[in-house]
């Protein structure tokens, strides 16, 4: 276990050193993803100036649900960009050469790549993370609430593209797909948590994981609810658990794209 984490921290600091080579691009990257998220939150907290508290959100936690969002979207995508380029694995014979790696399956897939914009997420969501504890008030309890809530979305936001990504073997036209199902997972995940009442709140909950990485975080730091922190922790053992079991399921569905072809 151990000399698989430390090849993890090895691939992971090589790809950052390749990216940080262009210093420019690099930077830019980095700057220009924290530009666009601070999009959401001005439409978001506008939106709530205009129609007041909804579902007992104010605009305070409008910005603690961006900060876990893209702390999670930032720490998954800039070390485990590997998951997300799966479908293309798979489609163009690629994913033969990590069959073939003696490492950890998994982790030499989600390790193969490196998303320096991802890290502009990180950065956007530590910074609105420390503007929520401001803006709440925070006491000590909350404060140390936060960065466990932050490792609880994260793992659910893995798990999830882990299961997400792996459905890729199932389909000939596997990038749409996959699309598809990650976005539907990821866009209400941005959305006015207060918005989610009745049977979409246990849809976006239970079935689908949204709520699990800002909205129930954020609810349960502002309201230091022992309830929300058990089940966020419950489901992220249980989804990630169920992802490992539906990408080693998927894994053996995996035919060679082999596009080698010989001439006369």
């Amino acid at each position: 276990m151990m000399k698989e984490l430390r090849f993890a921290l090895y691939a992971t600091k090589k790809n950052i050193q390749s990216s940080a080579e262009l210093r420019t691009s690099f930077l830019m990257n980095v700057v220009g993803m924290a530009i666009n998220n601070t999009a959401f939150i001005i439409l978001w907290v506008f939106f709530v100036k205009s129609v007041g508290v909804v579902g007992g959100w104010t605009a305070a936690d409008i910005v603690g649900l961006q900060g876990f969002v893209a702390l999670s979207y930032g720490i998954v995508f800039s070390i485990g960009m590997g998951i997300r380029k799966l479908p293309d694995y798979a489609a163009t014979g690629a994913f033969d050469r990590f069959m073939l790696s003696p490492k950890n399956l998994l982790l030499r897939i989600a390790t193969s790549s490196f998303n320096a914009a991802a890290l502009g997420d990180v950065v956007f969501g530590l910074i609105c993370l420390v503007i929520y504890g401001f803006l709440i008030h925070a006491n000590l309890l909350q404060v140390l609430l936060m960065p466990m809530f932050v490792f609880l979305s994260a793992i659910i936001f893995l798990a999830t593209c882990i299961a997400v990504f792996s459905t890729s073997f199932f389909f000939i036209e596997s990038n749409a797909v996959t699309n598809g199902f990650f976005e539907l997972f990821l866009t209400p995940a941005l959305f006015h948590g207060g918005a989610f009442q009745g049977v979409l709140r246990f849809v976006f909950t239970f079935a689908v994981p949204s709520l699990l990485v800002g909205a129930l975080p954020v609810e349960a730091v502002r309201d230091l609810s022992l309830s929300k922190l058990t089940l966020v922790g419950a489901l992220a053992l249980l989804w990630f658990v169920l992802s490992l079991k539906i990408f080693h399921y998927a894994v053996k569905k995996y035919e060679s794209s082999n596009f080698m072809t010989f001439g006369n």
